[in-house]
């Protein structure tokens, strides 16, 4: 009852001070049952936005922002403001669920990363300005007595905080001549949206020891190259940087240095302004339904070089033969594997990505070649027309190493795809299909640990390999064959 009577003089005390005052106030808890349905209205004690223009995040460099002004002259007389909350909405949302803040203080300021991560919530990190509803309520106290007061509803604008990130980037160097002309394109991981997906990748090949790089953003290539500020050059914070990983900045930006020739992939993060870079070796394996989920299964499906960065696998794809790809660094790494965005996505053509990878599924149950480009990082299938494959019951490999007496037998480990693992001595060899010699693959090669791959050709010449253990692969239908030193 005690409590009741101060509810009582409150609003009696509120209606005197506002006469005849016709201000319309909106029954929130009759709309939302989420809002409080204990609150009061007093005539005049309304929340109004602090800033008609909007409220930039990025602009505040103090750990509270003013959100709402409230009208504490209507509070009746010794009646106290003890905390202010906000429920906040997208205005164009009111069915949405709303985030209730705390206010610091009962002047209405409230933590910058309470409204950031309010403004996240909603529509993510781009630094856009959005307009949100935000319905305020205060506590007033007298004598120990509190009641809960609806101050109403405003409008607000809030811009999150963001980096900029911009729409595309390029990679400069040594090995890419310092120039526009030279610039590799980067290639942006997911959607469209770069802030819902900040991150993007580069394969690119180094040739000499010791070589550095920049990264240049796509404003500064259509514009001035070599501009520094928030929105050009991009680079390391320390000159020479050979981390594996570490921040990038725009504020004088520095070269990061390669110290090994090889193939590499560059990952960079334009949220968190960072960035990975890992060697990539010039085999990828298959993992899948076909030949097995597992890096045992994966080493027996190697995807037949066709250049540094290009690939391919040729075989009768199985309806729903769901895939993934490894790099040999990584083979057995789950986090390393390499697939497309969208999980199962069986489209002829797609985006080729190692974060956060899905599996890629063949489009329908025929012959097919797969084919990846690490340079534009995208994958594509290519159906095979007015394919008959002629069906081997054997194939294996035959040399000098064994006195080109007895077949040594490989495994089929998908249609069309064999593979052993044997220890040969110097020497020619060919691969041969039901142990004759009129079918039969040989090239003009030799063999070594930068030369594994080629295109084998019917009564071809001698592979010519040295002493060693060798893992063999061959695809009778495109001929494509590699030896791999073990």
């Amino acid at each position: 009852m005690k409590k009741l009577a101060f509810y009582m003089s409150l609003i009696v005390t509120g209606l005197l001070m506002a006469a005849c005052s016709k201000d319309d106030f909106k029954d929130w808890a009759a709309q939302k049952t989420y809002l409080p349905e204990d609150a009061i209205t007093i005539p005049g004690y309304t929340a109004s936005a602090a800033s008609a223009a909007g409220i930039d995040l990025n602009a505040e460099t103090g750990e509270t922002v003013q959100l709402v002004n409230l009208s504490g002259a209507a509070l009746p007389e010794g009646y106290l403001l003890n905390g202010v909350r906000a429920y906040i909405i997208p205005a164009d949302d009111e069915t949405a669920e709303p985030v209730i803040l705390n206010a610091a203080n009962a002047e209405g300021f409230f933590s910058v990363d309470d409204l950031q991560e309010a403004v996240v919530k909603f529509y993510g990190p781009r630094p856009t300005p959005r307009t949100f509803k935000a319905h305020v309520y205060a506590d007033a106290i007298k004598d120990g007595q509190s009641a809960l007061i609806d101050a109403g509803e405003t409008n607000i604008i809030l811009t999150p905080i963001a980096p900029f990130i911009d729409n595309g980037y390029y990679l400069t160097g040594d090995f890419a001549g310092w120039n526009k002309e030279g610039a590799l394109a980067f290639t942006h991981i997911g959607s469209a949206d770069v802030y819902e997906n900040p991150e993007f990748q580069i394969l690119f090949t180094t040739t000499a020891d010791n070589q550095y790089w920049k990264i240049i953003s796509k404003t500064n290539y259509d514009n001035d190259f070599w501009a520094e500020g928030t929105t050009g050059v991009v680079g390391t914070k320390v000159d020479g940087d050979t981390s594996a990983e570490g921040q990038l900045t725009t504020e004088h930006p520095q070269a990061g240095k390669i110290e090994k020739a090889g193939i590499y992939m560059l990952t960079i993060n334009m949220m968190e302004y960072s960035y990975t870079i890992k060697p990539v070796a010039p085999q990828f394996y298959m993992v899948g339904a076909l030949p097995g989920w597992n890096a045992e299964g994966a080493a027996k499906a190697l995807l037949y070089p066709q250049s540094n960065t290009t690939m391919q696998y040729t075989s009768k794809f199985t309806g729903a033969w769901d895939l993934k790809l490894w790099n040999k660094n990584d083979l057995g790494n789950w986090d390393a594997c390499y697939g497309c965005t969208v999980d199962g996505d069986n489209s002829a053509s797609g985006a080729l990505i190692n974060s956060n990878a899905q599996a890629i599924s063949s489009p329908t149950a025929e012959f097919y070649t797969f084919k990846v480009d690490l340079a534009s990082m995208t994958y594509s299938w290519t159906k095979l027309e007015n394919q008959t494959p002629t069906e081997y019951s054997k194939m294996g490999i035959i040399g000098e190493f064994n006195g080109w007496s007895t077949d040594v037998e490989m495994t089929q480990v998908t249609p069309h795809n064999w593979y052993v693992v044997a220890t040969v001595t110097d020497g020619g060899l060919k691969f041969r299909a039901n142990a004759d010699w009129g079918i039969n693959w040989g090239a003009q090669l030799t063999i070594s640990d930068s030369d594994f791959y080629g295109k084998g050709v019917q009564g071809g010449n001698d592979i010519t390999v040295t002493a060693g253990t060798y893992a063999f692969y061959i695809n009778d239908i495109t001929g494509d064959f590699a030896i791999v030193k073990q």
